[in-house]
């Protein structure tokens, strides 16, 4: 039998599933753990670790440690977004000639994707070896306001790793499934999903096996890891207080504040208050000074409030969007890991008037979803039907830096439409076709997608010729464009994925089909011998 994968994919941790004998089951490792983290390690011998062992020397290993690469994924270097992550990672970010960055490593230069794609191999491995069976086709899930160019680069990097990516799936989408496939109730969810790196929610309809999203929005650069650098900056800040010694700019240092902030903030989900004792806390500072304190609940919801305010500020436009009350909400789900927080639990629940439901596990619901998806679509005789919806809107630059919209925010996909344009000049034989993605009136302030000249236009008094410019969404998400000029038939297109791999290729100097730089030659953990998790 061929078995068919779900990967969640997370900014900190990454998860798989598969369904046997009709049940969607999480594959763990030897120590009973469902998930992998998202991180890739060079060690002092230039061989590559992933997952628990390359988490486990971030301390000492600061610079040769990519981790959250989730959030540089189909990013622009000098995006707004991109620009403050580089205050915490630990590693060096540089700007590649085409604009997009890259993580910097003991001397290699590595690609967001690059990273994604050792994550990717390392679950599946991990699936195979408990399977006993070659795995080659997955569902891999994607924050629900991912844009077109990171779910491109998500597929490719599932791609490289040596999989047919049958679907990309909204994580918030995932999440229904798994609540609410076989149930046969009707009702409309709302999926609060608050992760290590992103956040999302997503209002839907479910009912005899249709999953309908009505509306989706969300914040690729709200999670977990900001909880974390909130709480690292306070001790930071602490420690220069009470000793005089500023550790802000020692990498090393600060990445011992993160571990000490990460784990503070999981005690403090079951506790009240917990103690950080930091011995030798920043030896190439000073060798004598040591962190101790105690920190306690109150004090790390205070300083994180606005962070869940924030995501309630989004809830507030997406149920706008979707023209639905909270009164009309049936259930709401919580997922993401940052949802065992008592201030997230506490604010949500008040939020939506309601207790969560009970029944999904926030930390392997997505996966599981991604896997009866995966299940449905290689099964005939499962049948489930997702009606997903595109979360920013599609279009192209017109004259005075116009954004005219395509296909706007929340349409359902797949979706194909035509609008017709026409010249601006007497005679004029070319246009360049500009597409862009975002919200904004102006082109300058949205995100550039890609852009392709069409030749060939009959010369004629400008506003005479007809040019239909088709956009096409597929069931991933991912855009295609064509323009044709009605009178000579001239046409052109361009499918984004394609022109986003040739700009790699040409800034890395090789084929991006293989996995370059010997990621492909990572480290095993020596106790990864899988295994389901019932």
């Amino acid at each position: 039998m061929s078995y068919v994968v779900g990967i969640d994919l997370g900014t900190s941790n990454t998860c798989v599933s598969v369904v046997l004998d009709g049940e969607p089951r999480i594959v763990t490792d030897e120590r009973g753990r469902s998930t992998t983290p998202s991180v890739l390690a060079l060690n002092r011998d230039g061989k590559f670790l992933v997952g628990h062992l390359a988490k486990a020397q971030m301390v000492t290993n600061p610079y040769g440690t990519i981790c959250s690469a989730k959030r540089l994924i189909g990013q622009k270097f000098s995006s707004n977004n991109v620009q403050q992550a580089l205050r915490y990672l630990p590693f060096n970010v540089v700007q590649a000639p085409d604009g997009t960055p890259l993580c910097e490593i003991g001397g290699r230069r590595l690609t967001p994707v690059d990273v994604a794609v050792a994550v990717i191999k390392k679950v599946k491995r991990l699936a195979e070896r408990a399977l006993d069976e070659e795995i080659t086709q997955a569902v891999i899930t994607v924050p629900a306001h991912f844009d077109n160019s990171q779910r491109r680069e998500t597929k490719r990097a599932a791609e490289r790793a040596g999989l047919e990516v049958l679907r990309l799936i909204n994580e918030p989408t995932a999440a229904a499934l798994a609540y609410g496939y076989g149930s046969g109730a009707r009702q409309t969810i709302a999926v609060y999903d608050y992760g290590g790196g992103t956040f999302d929610i997503s209002i839907l309809e479910i009912g005899e096996n249709v999953f309908e999203v009505l509306s989706t929005g969300g914040d690729s650069y709200l999670g977990g890891d900001d909880f974390n650098q909130r709480i690292a900056n306070y001790l930071a800040k602490h420690l220069k207080e009470t000793t005089g010694v500023d550790i802000a700019f020692d990498r090393m240092a600060m990445q011992r504040l993160l571990d000490a902030a990460e784990l503070a903030k999981v005690r403090l989900s079951t506790e009240e208050s917990t103690e950080i004792r930091l011995n030798r806390v920043a030896p190439n500072v000073d060798q004598s000074v040591n962190l101790y304190t105690r920190l306690t609940r109150d004090q790390v919801e205070d300083m994180c409030i606005d962070l869940v305010e924030r995501s309630l500020e989004i809830c507030d436009k997406t149920f706008e969007s979707a023209r639905v009350g909270l009164h009309e909400i049936d259930k709401f789900i919580l997922v993401g890991g940052m949802t065992r927080m008592p201030l997230i639990r506490r604010l949500a629940e008040e939020y939506f008037g309601q207790e969560a439901a009970a029944s999904v596990n926030p930390d392997e619901v997505v996966a599981t979803g991604a896997s009866i998806q995966a299940a449905t679509l290689v099964d005939p005789q499962e049948e489930v039907l997702l009606l997903d919806v595109t979360p920013l809107t599609l279009g192209i630059r017109s004259l005075n830096d116009i954004f005219t919209p395509i296909i706007k925010q929340n349409t359902k996909v797949p979706h194909r439409v035509s609008k017709r344009f026409t010249t601006s000049r007497d005679n004029q034989d070319r246009v360049r076709i500009e597409i862009y993605q975002g919200e904004e009136r102006y082109c300058k302030d949205n995100t550039l997608l890609g852009e392709f000249d069409l030749v060939g236009i009959s010369q004629a008094p400008r506003m005479v010729p007809q040019i239909d410019v088709t956009f096409k969404i597929d069931a991933n998400g991912i855009l295609s464009v064509t323009a044709r000029d009605q009178a000579s038939q001239a046409a052109e297109s361009i499918q984004i994925v394609d022109m986003a791999k040739r700009a790699l290729d040409d800034v890395l100097g090789h084929e991006t089909e293989d996995d370059g730089y010997g990621v492909e030659n990572y480290f095993e953990d020596p106790d990864d011998s899988p295994s389901f998790d019932y």
